[in-house]
């Protein structure tokens, strides 16, 4: 339509329009682009002209600059030099008048200023305070001409007279030199005698009053560091500090908070004061802790005085350099203030100790022995906490980070950034301070080793001989502790073995030992002793945290106090009375027999074996179970006991040795309580066949049956059963059950089952031996007999597992019980075959069973005086087939308890 093409040609002309200013538009661009192109590579041009001129004029700037320096040193060493020949020939002119007059210069006093200046014929250079450093400086220099004449350019240019001139200059040098270096250690003496509060906080602050003037300190020490290094200067400073700082180290003994004004007790009334340990702690404590305030506050101020500039001042000023001044002089005056302070022998702190040390030696009582001990303890105390607060003191104190403003100045950055000569000074001030601390404990330790092991010693027999007890000092008896070696020195404290006399404790008995060696509180003394001795010790040689601690010592030395302590407890304290309480029992019983039965009503007898043996024997396992927990401790995390001290060293060895000697100890200890729990055994068994033979068989004595004797068993048929028991058994098992009750108390239930087992053993065989070799058993008698075997198996069967030897006589007893027609049977079982295993002999062996039926009394009879096998026993040894084993010689040990459990054994 119209409309749609008058919109098209608007939009046409629109965009022509646009398109032609655009072009436009780039035009102007492409102009603008080329004029500032032009521009640029103008410019570049213009910058490599001038910089190929800088290239060039530099070189010859730099080659300027050189020559300049070249030519500023050259000024500088011909000033020097110059210098040098003026301030010779001034000192050569003053020697040569000297001479020429005959009257001495009186240099002291004119470097002194004892003379006015207008009468000095000594150059002001060295009379004027204010030239003290250049003086200084000059002198050196001079010297060091006056030590180069020994080399051959110079000496042979050297005429005779000119030697002369030479000699006498250099004397007159050596002479101001040292009336220079005794005025400027006097000023230093001076300033630092009038004392002041330090503080380095900026150079204005060393000027106030109340302050010391560290600023004119460091200049003097700036001045003495020509003559000899200052060494002179280091001397005379560590004796002020000594002196003004430390007087306690001057006051002898134990009285270091006495005031000069107090009057001084003589030495003999200081040792007969008590000495108090609080107070004693006390004044160790002010001791190491002024010292190590003093020097902690003198390692600020040798920091600080004693250090050298880095730089030159401003503008090359060369008033400052002094190349003989290092960075590690502060660490070695430092370290000669330690050394003083520490190992002077006359006025040290080691010797204060020493004095204390011996003023506790001379009081000479036991006493005194404990508390050099405690002594020892709270020194290495001190003394650990004091060389860690030096070390920390020395790392962090001896860098100055006040800003002096002095000229050359270091910055803050520069005192962070310590040189390599000062990492290696402080490394040797801090190897000093250890080789210090070790010597000092070293000396220490090995005092309180030996006393240590002899007061644990004197401690652990004293317990005993406070009991009444007599201790045998047996000769050669004194054991190396190898554990020991190389700890405590050559002498080295043995503890020699002193075991409990056997022939006192015999005569005091058992009575004497429980309430003596063996009361509780004497068994638990030793052990509270030895743990004082590992905590002391522990202290003494265990390694701390920030510190050092030699982990093989303290090894060794625990150890060894646990070695001494298993040779005590042991070889002196509990073996011989084991041994004794074993000697104690006699195994022979009373030749005439007991009065049976027993009242039930009364104390049981004890059957040889008293009660208060198991109540020593209780006693004894206690008390080696609390050795074992008090001191050795295994696997009781916390417990600071010889197993864990050891184990934290790392010392295997130490710990394998430890090891053998607790195995040691626990294992002879073992076979001693065993061979007495053994003698005990045979003195019950020796009794219960007292009991059983003489007690039993003397009641039976006047009852004789078809003209002999048959024993208790014998009863004539008819005969009433009053009792259930025989007087003998009944009394005892009475007797049994009561010695049951110490044994239990006393052993542990594996010891209680193995010892109750033998003692079954042991009673089976008693009873049975009676029965085989004396005893006749009748069929009412086998009735008595089968009710005293279930009593004594009931008390056999009280502990221990293995008493089928017991049921095994129970079932033979049957045949004593069973008429002659039905033996048979009970023999061989109903089928009548005599190898069918079963019945008794198949259970107990055809010959033990024919054995135990041979005691029946109608087994033989007698006729014509002469004693036959019964008619029945020949016809059913025919019916078995079997041969009578009693024919010939019985032997009575096959049939033992033991036999048949090792039958029993075999069998399966």
């Amino acid at each position: 339509s119209q409309t749609c093409t008058s919109l098209v040609d608007q939009t046409s002309l629109a965009v022509r329009d646009v398109t032609d200013a655009m072009a436009e538009a780039e035009d102007a661009y492409h102009i603008k682009l080329e004029a500032h192109t032009l521009l640029a590579n103008r410019a570049a041009d213009q910058s490599e002209k001038i910089e190929e001129q800088f290239r060039t004029n530099g070189k010859a700037a730099l080659k300027i600059g050189q020559q300049l320096e070249m030519a500023e040193a050259k000024k500088r060493q011909c000033d020097t030099a110059s210098l040098l020949i003026r301030q010779w020939w001034m000192m050569e002119n003053l020697a040569e008048q000297e001479e020429l007059s005959g009257e001495a210069l009186q240099v002291n006093e004119e470097v002194r200023g004892a003379i006015p200046s207008s009468s000095c014929r000594m150059d002001p250079l060295f009379t004027r305070p204010e030239n003290s450093l250049e003086a200084a400086r000059a002198l050196k220099a001079l010297r060091t001409v006056v030590k180069s004449r020994g080399n051959s350019a110079s000496g042979a240019l050297l005429d005779p007279a000119s030697r002369h001139r030479f000699d006498v200059t250099s004397r007159l040098i050596q002479r101001t030199s040292a009336a220079l270096e005794a005025r400027l250690i006097e000023s230093f003496s001076e300033i630092y005698a009038a004392g002041g509060t330090y503080d380095f906080s900026s150079p204005e602050a060393a000027t106030r009053a109340g302050k010391l003037n560290w600023i004119e300190l460091w200049n003097l020490a700036m001045a003495l560091s020509h003559f000899d290094g200052g060494r002179g200067l280091h001397k005379r400073y560590v004796q002020m500090v000594v002196t003004a700082r430390f007087p306690e180290l001057f006051q002898k003994g134990a009285q270091y908070d006495r005031g000069a004004g107090d009057d001084a007790d003589s030495d003999e009334d200081s040792d007969n004061e008590q000495l108090d340990m609080d107070s004693m702690r006390q004044k160790l404590s002010n001791l190491f802790h002024r010292v190590c305030e003093v020097c902690t506050a003198e390692f600020h101020l040798i920091a600080n005085v004693f250090s050298s500039p880095s730089t030159l001042g401003k503008g090359g000023d060369a008033t400052f350099e002094l190349t003989s001044l290092s960075d590690a002089i502060p660490f070695q005056v430092a370290r000669a203030l330690l050394q003083r302070v520490i190992s002077d022998p006359h006025d040290g702190l080691q010797a204060r100790i020493n004095d204390l040390l011996d003023s506790i030696d001379r009081r000479g009582d036991f006493d005194a022995g404990t508390k050099k001990l405690d002594t020892f303890v709270v020194i290495h105390e001190k003394a650990a906490g004091l060389f860690t607060m030096l070390k920390e003191s020395a790392q962090t104190m001896l860098i100055p980070t006040g800003k002096s403003g002095r000229s050359g100045d270091r910055s803050s950055e520069e005192y962070q950034a310590v040189s390599d000569e000062n990492a290696r000074a402080v490394a040797s001030l801090i190897q000093f301070l250890t080789t210090q601390e070790m010597s000092l404990s070293s000396s220490h330790r090995r005092g309180y080793l030996n006393l240590e092991l002899r007061l644990l010693h004197h401690e652990c027999c004293y317990c005993l001989d406070r009991t009444g007890a007599k201790l045998v000092l047996q000769k050669d008896t004194a054991r190396h502790n190898t554990a020991l070696a190389h700890v405590g020195g050559p002498a080295t404290y043995a503890a020699p073995v002193m075991p409990l006399d056997k022939q006192h404790l015999k005569k005091v008995g058992f009575a004497g030992l429980l309430n003596g060696p063996l009361k509780q509180s004497v068994l638990r003394q030793p052990l509270m002793h030895a743990t004082d001795s590992l905590a002391r010790a522990r202290l003494m040689f265990g390694a701390r945290q920030g510190g050092f601690g030699d982990t093989d010592a303290t090894a060794r030395v625990i150890t060894g106090i646990f070695s001494q302590m298993c040779t005590f407890y042991g070889s002196s304290f509990l073996f011989p009375i084991i041994e004794v309480m074993g000697l104690l029992l006699d195994t022979n019983p009373p030749s005439a027999p007991p009065n049976l039965p027993f009242d039930e009503n009364s104390p049981a007898p004890d059957l040889g074996v008293d009660g208060s043996f198991w109540v020593g024997i209780e006693r004894i396992h206690s008390a080696a179970k609390s050795f074992d927990r008090e001191l050795w401790a295994e696997q009781r995390a916390g417990s600071e006991r010889v197993w864990e001290a050891l184990v934290a060293t790392g010392s295997h060895t130490n710990l394998t040795l430890a090891k053998d000697q607790r195995m040691s100890f626990f294992q002879e200890l073992e076979e001693r309580g065993e061979t007495a729990i053994l003698r005990a055994l045979d003195t019950i068994s020796t009794h219960i066949q007292w009991v059983l033979v003489a007690g039993g068989e003397s009641m039976m004595k006047n009852r004789v049956l078809r003209d002999k004797t048959g024993g208790p068993y014998a009863v004539p048929a008819g005969s009433s059963l009053e009792n259930a028991n025989s007087p003998a058994v009944k009394s005892l098992t009475f007797c049994l059950r009561a010695q049951f009750v110490h044994i239990q108390a006393a052993l542990t239930p594996q010891s209680l089952s193995a010892f109750w087992t033998a003692l079954s053993m042991r009673l089976y065989d008693i009873l049975g031996t009676r029965l085989l070799q004396h005893y006749y058993i009748s069929m009412v008698g086998a009735v008595k007999l089968s009710r005293d075997v279930e009593a004594l198996r009931s008390v056999a069967m009280l502990a221990g597992t293995d008493h089928q030897h017991w049921d095994m006589l129970r079932e033979l007893l049957t045949v004593y019980m069973t008429p002659p027609n039905a033996l048979k049977t009970i023999l061989v079982g109903p089928e009548g075959d005599p190898n069918s295993g079963k019945g008794l002999f198949g259970q107990a062996g055809k010959v033990q069973a024919l054995v135990f039926m041979s005691r029946r009394i109608d087994y033989r009879v007698k006729v014509n005086n002469v004693f036959q096998k019964s008619t029945w026993v020949v016809e059913l040894l025919e019916d078995l087939g079997v041969p009578d084993p009693t024919d010939g010689a019985v032997n009575i040990a096959l049939y033992s308890a033991q036999s048949l459990r090792n039958r029993r054994l075999k069998l399966s």
